[in-house]
């Protein structure tokens, strides 16, 4: 005992205690990990598998008709009904380059659009101008389509075409009217 201290001498056990206590806590740490592998899982409620998102531009909003095989074929013309046709063919009408402006900046702006994207998957360098000439009929509707430009793609240019024939526009003045409408395709990056 050392002398001047009023603490009761130590005990020496060798580390028996110390023994006892790590045998302990490893019992403890194996009966918690046995627990942990037999519990079941909790059961979670099953999601449904994740919608994968659309693009904006490809909603059901814009809808482009199947081709058509034109009218069915009437047998010979005569020369005076194609005489007729070609006069015709000649317009002399007058709509407002705004009030067509209004109408290409609706849906036939998507639609062309929509033609050119379905395209762009199977080619992802097609891109180039495309100018839509269109003979707007005295009823507004779309008499006549063709297609020219750089971007040179017979599936776009057919789409097109189709859908131009849908367009509706104002009814012109004195007759038809022949529009140039130029569209730029380049695909976003």
């Amino acid at each position: 005992m050392v002398q001047g201290s009023s603490l009761p001498p130590l005990k020496t056990n060798k580390g028996k205690y110390g023994i006892l206590l790590l045998i302990c806590l490893l019992a403890i740490g194996g009966f918690w990990l046995c627990t942990q592998r037999t519990k079941a899982p909790e059961s979670k409620a099953e999601l449904p598998a994740p919608v994968p998102p659309t693009r904006e531009q490809f909603t059901t909003e814009i809808e482009i008709p199947e081709e058509d095989a034109g009218e069915p074929d009437e047998g010979e013309v005569d020369v005076a009904k194609r005489e007729r046709s070609r006069e015709l063919v000649e317009c002399s009408g007058v709509l407002d380059a705004a009030q067509i402006r209004v109408v290409i900046n609706g849906p036939p702006r998507k639609q062309v659009q929509t033609c050119y994207e379905r395209r762009l998957k199977d080619n992802n360098l097609l891109q180039g101008q495309m100018t839509v000439l269109l003979t707007i009929a005295p009823s507004g509707s779309v008499r006549k389509v063709s297609v020219s430009g750089s971007l040179r793609d017979a599936q776009v240019s057919t789409c097109v075409k189709r859908v131009a024939r849908t367009w509706k526009f104002p009814k012109p003045e004195g007759g038809c009217v022949r529009t140039s409408v130029p569209f730029t395709m380049t695909p976003k990056l």
